[in-house]
């Protein structure tokens, strides 16, 4: 198994590096939208926070005024053809991850689908913004960016880009995470699940906070939860003596259970940052 995961790294890193060889010598060509572009991304194949951080600008973007529109590509989507501006808070439309982009920031505008210059295009034809942000946005070299944020997580088992690529960052910086523990989490034997890149990244944090941790079970990053799933997870949750389930907030926006409790992450920025990206509305 360890020779084929290396086999498609290598792989991903190759393809990813020739493609950026070419855009930097100008043989293919990044087109720039009307509005300043920020991308966030990393060099993993997930496991860095991107999406707790796309939040996390958004949200400073929007508190000091802007009107912030996200493109993403809404990995993990059931059905891969309906694209568009998030409208209901349905991941299996839209995707988990811009459903909780846009539950944790309604004045957001969400727009998911592959080809994120022309869903862009098409969004300014009807709708406006002053800020575009890129999410996970690193490989997507078709659009041109003013501001390109790379988190570094150097733990992360997979590579899709040589860690020189981190030089044609504008801005590297460390996955800073922190947790909101709810109350009803506090104090209480638990039972933790999640689909993630690193779902033991999720469960050694929650042990971190302190919790009582009677039980773990992974997913793979994206996993639509079955009946048949949540049998098992409330199986073995019984069986560890937990008495409340957890989860994250991105596998939460997917169940529709009250008693699973979502455990919030927040990405933290340096101030440099938030006050390099802010000062592209004043182009």
């Amino acid at each position: 198994m360890n020779v084929v995961v290396s086999a498609a790294e290598k792989l991903y890193v190759a393809v990813n590096g020739l493609r950026r060889a070419l855009y930097r010598r100008g043989i293919l060509r990044s087109k720039r939208l009307p509005h300043p572009v920020i991308s966030i991304g990393n060099i993993t194949a997930g496991g860095a926070g991107k999406t707790p951080a796309v939040i996390a600008l958004a949200g400073e973007l929007t508190r000091r005024g802007a009107k912030v529109a996200v493109l993403t590509r809404g990995y993990g989507r059931p059905d891969t053809s309906r694209e568009g501006v998030v409208e209901e808070l349905d991941p299996s439309r839209f995707g988990d991850e811009p459903v909780l982009i846009k539950m944790r920031c309604q004045n957001v505008d969400v727009i998911v689908g592959a080809n994120r210059y022309d869903n862009a295009i098409e969004y300014l034809k009807s709708q406006s913004c002053d800020i575009f942000i890129l999410d996970d946005g690193f490989q997507h070299l078709a659009i041109a960016r003013d501001l390109d944020i790379v988190i570094d997580a150097p733990d992360q088992a997979f590579h899709r880009e040589a860690r020189r690529a981190l030089a044609a960052a504008d801005i590297v910086i460390p996955r800073h995470l922190a947790v909101t523990v709810p109350e009803g989490v506090r104090n209480r034997p638990l039972f933790a699940f999640a689909g993630l890149a690193d779902p033991a990244q999720f469960f050694e944090t929650l042990r971190r906070e302190g919790l009582d941790v009677r039980g773990t079970m992974p997913f793979p990053d994206h996993h639509r939860y079955t009946p048949a799933d949540l049998q098992r997870i409330d199986d073995a949750a019984a069986a560890a003596g937990a008495a409340v389930l957890t989860t994250t907030e991105k596998d939460a926006v997917k169940l529709r259970r009250s008693d699973i409790i979502a455990v919030p992450a927040v990405f933290i920025f340096g101030p440099h940052v938030v006050e390099r990206a802010a000062a592209l509305l004043d182009r």
